[in-house]
């Protein structure tokens, strides 16, 4: 045999079983099922890069051309766009579990997204102070039954295992949507006006939030599906022996915990949080446009920093807090929060870049305060699982809400009156210092509290 043909036959031979090795493998991916809840984690993103980032973080940039326009004071427009919508938001989260009962989470985010669109349109058709009212109401009903209290219900549907990072991407994402929506906001306003602003924004949000809000589903059972890790844990659990079952206080109801020191101390923390820090973000851009800083500049470069300092407190808060643990976590964001606030303080028409970053960086780092630290807080303060949480997390909320219903038309007056926010930021920074101090004292009663129950149980 010639020895070229015994070369090729050879040759042949290993390419051809590379071949069906390979043919097999795509073959065995094709029939692996694709889990959905990938597409979830992607819908969730989606409505908060929308809704939440969208529709919230720019609103600042109406606060200036708008109370302009209509001839009305910082502290009508903050009271307007604010303080109603801040309303909405609290008084529809002290119902939202009577809400789902009645409706199921996913009319409600269906509900959620058409307010939140339909609330733009209003505003983009203004003509006096009451429109603003209208559509701030309306949009506070939206962010309230449409954004975050779904989003964790959902996630926690949907995953078991990696369940902390979805949440954290959902919640990163707000930062994103603010670093893409601000410029854009920034560049309507100047060139085609704040109405045509609203619109663009309003079409915008829609056209994200529907193909979202379509293929979002609220379980696994919905696609014949399980939980990602909920068969490893069930395995687990499985091969634990079978051990006589310890005694166990019963769950603390809310009535049960207001009945208690920690509950009040928390009820203080938050309210005090939503009157200084709410307004210290939201106010960022009002106080650099009064200023005389570039609008371009401020909405562009500024407000990107703003929102990525925002994404980046949301990611690293979460990694601080499962190293180093709570009192570390927000030293952490309190102590970059406190140079944000009083850097920004000092700021004056002539102030150099390198403060105005520091500044615009450090506050919105700081804005990850109140949206990722109020869930580790009750469970360090109270244990975990030994309250009714979703209650005891839904009136704590809403105590911060209330906080920043008198604090944001406070600091307008304070502009109104000064000409400046530079007081209300300094007020700000002296509200930080008593709110850190404060959740010392609650962590260590908390401590102290679950030792002596621990005792009673022995």
């Amino acid at each position: 045999m010639d020895d070229s043909i015994c070369k090729n036959h050879v040759v042949s031979v290993p390419v051809f079983s590379g071949a069906k090795i390979f043919f097999k493998g795509l073959l065995m991916l094709a029939k692996r099922k694709f889990f959905y809840g990938w597409v979830v984690a992607a819908c969730c993103v989606m409505l908060a890069f929308s809704i939440n980032a969208m529709g919230n973080n720019s609103m600042t940039f109406y606060v200036t051309p708008v109370s302009e326009a209509f001839g009305i004071s910082r502290t009508t427009m903050n009271f307007a766009l604010f303080t109603t919508s801040l309303f909405a938001k609290t008084l529809c989260g002290f119902f939202y579990g009577s809400f789902v009962r009645k409706f199921g989470v996913k009319k409600l985010m269906v509900v959620g997204g058409v307010f939140a669109v339909s609330a733009y349109l209003i505003f983009s058709q203004a003509t006096g102070v009451a429109f603003i009212v209208i559509g701030a109401v309306i949009y506070g009903i939206a962010h309230s039954i449409g954004t975050f209290s779904a989003y964790n219900a959902i996630i926690n549907n949907w995953f078991v295992k990696r369940k902390g990072l979805m949440l954290g991407i959902v919640n990163t994402s707000v930062g994103l949507g603010g670093m893409v929506i601000n410029p854009l906001v920034g560049s309507w306003i100047q060139y085609h006006g704040w109405n045509a602003s609203f619109l663009y924004t309003g079409l915008l949000i829609g056209a994200i939030a529907l193909p979202a809000l379509c293929l979002v589903k609220i379980h696994p059972s919905e696609k014949g599906e399980v939980a990602l890790g909920s068969e490893e844990a069930s395995a687990a659990q499985a091969d634990q022996p079978v051990v006589a079952a310890k005694p166990q206080l019963p769950v603390l109801s809310l009535k049960g915990a207001m009945h208690t020191y920690r509950f009040w101390l928390l009820a203080g923390i938050q309210l005090l949080q939503g009157f200084a820090l709410g307004p210290s973000f939201s106010n960022v851009v009002p106080n650099l446009n009064s200023l005389g800083i570039d609008p371009l500049y401020v909405s562009g470069v500024l407000a990107v920093i703003l929102a990525f300092g925002g994404a980046v407190g949301n990611i690293t808060s979460g990694l601080v807090y499962d190293r180093f643990g709570l009192r570390a976590l927000y030293f952490t964001i309190g102590s970059i929060l406190l140079v944000g606030m009083v850097a920004m303080s000092t700021v004056t028409p002539v102030s150099g870049t390198v403060v105005l970053i520091i500044s615009v960086l450090g506050i919105g780092y700081g804005n990850s305060f109140s949206l990722g630290t109020l869930s580790h807080l009750i469970n360090t303060v109270f244990g975990y699982g030994r309250t009714d949480f979703s209650a005891l997390f839904g009136w704590l909320f809403a105590l911060s809400n209330a906080g920043n219903m008198i604090g944001a038309p406070f600091s307008g007056w304070i502009y109104d009156v000064t000409g400046s926010y530079q007081i209300s930021y300094i007020i700000s920074a002296c509200c930080l210092v008593a709110i850190l101090c404060l959740i010392q004292v609650a962590i260590s009663a908390g401590k102290k509290a679950q030792a002596k129950e621990a005792i009673e149980l022995q």
